[in-house]
């Protein structure tokens, strides 16, 4: 039998996240979460009360093959306008333009709460 089935670094996502906020954009986010708990643990990059990760958008392809740079752009665009991703530039180097990101768990939390109450509008 093949070896796709998860003999090597696999993404996983909630089901329930990507009911709230699409499943490209919980699969990013997952895997944004991936990287600041690693900093977390590592104690680094941490500004400004957050934990942050870095990356090209050409850097964050890679992790997601199966996508073009160009679709991985559209959906960190999509989770920045709906304020679940910020982006800022802690780079040392004034010409170093690479995007730091971090979560806005309160923005997510809210989006969830939302989630839930629609549907209760929605069961009764």
């Amino acid at each position: 039998m093949g070896k796709l089935l998860f003999d090597e670094p696999s993404l996983t996502v909630s089901p329930s996240l990507a009911v709230i906020v699409g499943l490209e954009e919980a699969i990013v986010l997952q895997q944004v979460k991936y990287w600041l708990t690693i900093n977390k643990e590592k104690k680094a990059n941490y500004f400004n009360g957050r934990y942050w990760v870095y990356n090209s958008y050409r850097e964050w392809q890679k992790q997601f093959p199966f996508w073009s740079e160009r679709t991985v752009r559209r959906i960190i665009g999509r989770l920045e306008s709906h304020g679940l991703l910020i982006s800022d530039n802690h780079n040392e180097a004034g010409f170093d333009k690479t995007k730091w990101y971090t979560i806005d768990y309160e923005e997510l939390a809210r989006c969830e709460a939302a989630h839930k109450a629609m549907e209760e509008t929605d069961a009764g």
